[in-house]
């Protein structure tokens, strides 16, 4: 994104936080227009830093010249090119436990990647990361988490329909960036990506297991994680490369997006070993090629 001039990036500030700059109360005009000059007009940081602020409880001229004070503090000795990263930093340190582990599961999905509401609903909800309270429809909760996060421009609406609800999302590279930091720091994800030759995090310790080997032929899972462990599996790829699924005995999250390159038109993938599967919550499998499937799961 490219920076903005002084007069767009105040505007942008304002509206994110009021809806527009005649809205904002007198008393914090001043301190607002300060905080957004030290955005240096990056528009993410700017965002990041205004839905930081929008997620307070009370909007007192205290909290903000603190805030201010905070990122004079923060961005001193840090370049432009790195204030937009220090800035999310400083907005994903100040979430709730509940929704940093909502967003650390992301990075299941690869940088760039559409996914829809429903499903990363859904694949929350089996991975047992939301918590309700007695009489709540947990779904509802768990698509809550969604649109805080949305809220905080930390998710990116793609697609929203007529009633202003939303579809598909995306995950900005920056955000992407930072939270797969996040999880290797924490040993959150398992991701490896032959597209890129990324791995996020190669621990033997794996609860989830994010695998993208694209038409990689020889790809392999590394015989040093405990398969027994995972609770989720995200495999895209060549339906050779497959990881042998019955070695996935505890998992509750299973997505497959398999490829049948290569493959003769007969060739059937059997998938009956899912019937194995018996903490599994959530299933979806996307192919071009026929499979079989167990009769009950």
């Amino acid at each position: 994104m490219k920076p903005l001039d002084d007069d767009h990036s105040k505007k942008l500030f304002f509206n994110r936080l009021f809806g527009s700059e005649s809205d904002c109360p007198e008393e914090l005009k001043q301190v607002c227009v300060e905080i957004a000059e030290i955005c240096d007009g990056l528009p993410l940081a700017t965002i990041s830093i205004a839905s930081r602020l929008l997620s307070q409880a009370v909007m007192s001229n205290d909290l903000f010249t603190y805030i201010h004070q905070s990122l004079i503090s923060c961005f001193s000795a840090v370049p432009t090119s790195e204030r937009t990263r220090q800035a999310l930093n400083l907005s994903y340190n100040n979430l709730p436990r509940y929704l940093k582990t909502c967003l650390l599961y992301l990075i299941m999905y690869p940088e760039g990647y559409t996914f829809l509401k429903d499903d990363l609903v859904k694949q929350w909800v089996a991975e047992g990361l939301i918590y309700t309270a007695e009489g709540q429809d947990i779904e509802k909760v768990a698509e809550s988490y969604l649109y805080q996060l949305i809220g905080r421009s930390f998710i990116q609406p793609i697609c929203v329909n007529y009633n202003n609800e939303v579809l598909s999302c995306q995950v900005h590279g920056l955000v992407h960036d930072l939270i797969a930091h996040k999880s290797e720091e924490e040993n959150f994800i398992v991701a490896i990506d032959y597209s890129c030759r990324k791995n996020v995090s190669l621990s033997h310790k794996a609860r989830r297991l994010s695998l993208i080997f694209g038409d990689a032929r020889y790809a392999k899972t590394q015989a040093n994680i405990r398969k027994s462990q995972v609770r989720s599996v995200r495999f895209s790829g060549l339906l050779e490369s497959m990881p042998c699924l019955t070695e996935f005995k505890l998992v509750r999250v299973l997505n497959l997006q398999l490829s049948g390159q290569g493959c003769r038109g007969d060739d059937i993938a059997d998938l009956s070993g899912i019937s194995e599967m018996f903490q599994l919550r959530y299933l979806k499998i996307a192919c071009d090629v026929c499979i079989k499937l167990p009769n009950h799961v």
